[in-house]
């Protein structure tokens, strides 16, 4: 099995399980924090990775955005469409997108992309690229690595955590611009080497601005 069929068929609800109690408060969300930093104020917001939508409802509030979520955790998203009744949420995964082209001006992967499968990059950039709208952003909230390897899932035998670079499935490409990022420590791991590192980067798409005339 594949490991987006295995978190599709209930590690997903596994991983909420485990980690429901560890989300944070606006003010803490690193995520929240860099929108806030680049004064950004996203009108329609897709969360990739969204677990029950806690933090898309706080981007309502602040923003009054208007919030789209998917995860493949089916607790997750039961438990939010009771609790954060105005966020649309569903199950999903993030390499085939159940929306419109070019309907997003933010869109967010919420600590996902180092559990989804390799082969299925090309596919997860390509509809990221597709709902998002020109001028948009895409902030990418995962572990953080120079250079790509992987470790194996504590919680599942025969899975693997990726590391890498992330923000290079898009700015290979010209017409994604990387605006801002910041490189920490993952907070419950304290053994001062590469593995403790997260980053928030966000990136615009300007496809106008990608390849000007000639300038020599």
């Amino acid at each position: 099995m594949s490991q987006k069929e295995i978190f599709s068929t209930g590690e997903g609800n596994r991983y909420y399980e485990r980690n429901k109690n560890k989300l944070t408060s606006p003010d803490k969300d690193p995520i929240i924090q860099s929108i806030a930093q680049l004064e950004l104020s996203p009108k329609k917001v897709l969360e990739i990775g969204c677990s029950n939508g806690w933090r898309l409802h706080s981007l309502r509030q602040i923003y009054k955005s208007d919030c789209w979520g998917i995860d493949p955790s089916a607790e997750a998203i039961k438990q939010g469409r009771a609790e954060f009744r105005e966020i649309n949420l569903e199950r999903g995964t993030a390499d085939a997108l159940p929306y419109e082209n070019q309907i997003f001006d933010m869109i967010i992967y919420g600590f996902c992309l180092y559990l989804c499968d390799r082969s299925d990059l090309f596919k997860i950039a390509y509809e990221a690229d597709r709902v998002l709208m020109e001028l948009g952003n895409i902030v990418i909230y995962d572990f953080f690595s120079p250079l790509p390897y992987k470790n194996r899932y504590a919680h599942y035998e025969g899975l693997y955590s990726y590391k890498m670079n992330y923000a290079n499935l898009f700015l290979w490409n010209p017409a994604y611009i990387l605006k801002y990022q910041k490189i920490f420590p993952h907070p419950p791991l304290k053994n001062g080497t590469v593995d403790d590192l997260v980053s928030v980067m966000i990136i615009e798409k300007h496809t106008a601005g990608a390849f000007p005339h000639n300038p020599y």
